[in-house]
C-alpha cells in the first residue's frame, strides 16, 4: 500500500492541473482514480488508489508551495519581444562553436547548443545577415513567427527546486506549446509562436501577481 501511495502522490505532484483541481475540490476522487489507474497502468485496486488520493494533503501543501513560489516570482522582471526566427544548425563533423564564432554577433542573438545541433534565435531583420555566415548544408530548418518571453528572477530562486517546471506548467495549462527554452541564470528565455505570446505573458504574470 505504501508503494502505491507514493506513486499516486508523485503523479499528482507532477501534474499542476490535477493538484489545483484537488485543492479547490473541483475533481471527483473516484473519477480521478480511474483516470490515473488507466493512464499510468497502476498495479493496484481502484479503492487503493482512491485511498491514496484522499490521504494526499493537497490543500495545505499546495497553498504552502504556491506561497513559496509567489515569493520567488513577485519581483520577477517579465518582458517579451516579437519577430524572432530560430535557425537550427546541424553539427555533423563541424565544431558548433567555430560556426557560431564565424557569425557576426547580432543584437539579441541567443544560442542553445545541443549534442547533434545548435539553435540560434535572432531578430527576423538579422536573419539574412546571420545565415550568410553559415554553410547552407548545415542549416536544418528555420522557424519564423516566434516570440521571446524573458523571465528574470532573483538569484536565490535559481537554486530552488521546480522553478522552471512551474513556469512551463503555467504555460502548458494555457494550452501553449513551448518551441524552445534557453536558460542563462537568472534569466529564463521561453520561445512560443508569436500568436500565443500575449497568452503566454499573462500565464507567467499570474505567478507574480497571485494573492493569498
Amino acid at each position: 500500500m505504501a508503494n502505491i501511495t507514493k506513486e499516486v502522490w508523485s503523479i499528482i505532484e507532477s501534474d499542476l492541473a490535477i493538484e489545483k483541481n484537488l485543492s479547490q475540490e473541483l475533481i471527483n476522487t473516484r473519477a480521478l482514480a480511474r483516470y490515473l489507474t488507466d493512464k499510468y497502468s497502476l498495479k493496484a485496486s481502484l479503492d487503493s488508489v482512491i485511498s491514496a488520493i484522499r490521504r494526499f494533503e493537497t490543500k495545505t501543501k499546495f497553498i504552502e508551495v504556491e506561497k513559496k513560489l509567489h515569493n520567488l516570482f513577485k519581483d520577477a522582471i517579465i518582458k517579451s519581444r516579437n519577430n524572432v526566427a530560430c535557425i537550427t544548425i546541424a553539427h555533423n563533423s563541424h565544431n558548433p562553436l567555430e560556426i557560431i564564432k564565424s557569425i557576426k554577433k547580432a543584437e539579441h542573438m541567443r544560442i542553445a547548443v545541443g549534442n547533434a545541433s545548435s539553435r540560434l534565435m535572432v531578430d527576423e531583420g538579422k536573419l539574412k545577415e546571420t545565415t550568410s555566415h553559415i554553410p547552407s548544408n548545415l542549416i536544418e530548418k528555420i522557424e519564423h513567427d516566434l516570440s521571446e518571453l524573458s523571465v528574470t528572477i532573483d538569484e536565490k530562486a535559481i537554486k530552488t527546486k521546480g522553478v522552471l517546471a512551474r513556469i512551463a506548467n503555467e504555460i502548458s495549462l494555457a494550452n501553449i506549446n513551448i518551441e524552445e527554452i534557453v536558460i542563462s541564470p537568472p534569466e529564463f528565455l521561453i520561445y512560443v509562436k508569436q500568436e500565443h505570446i500575449l497568452k503566454t505573458y499573462e500565464s507567467v504574470l499570474k505567478l507574480r501577481n497571485k494573492e493569498f
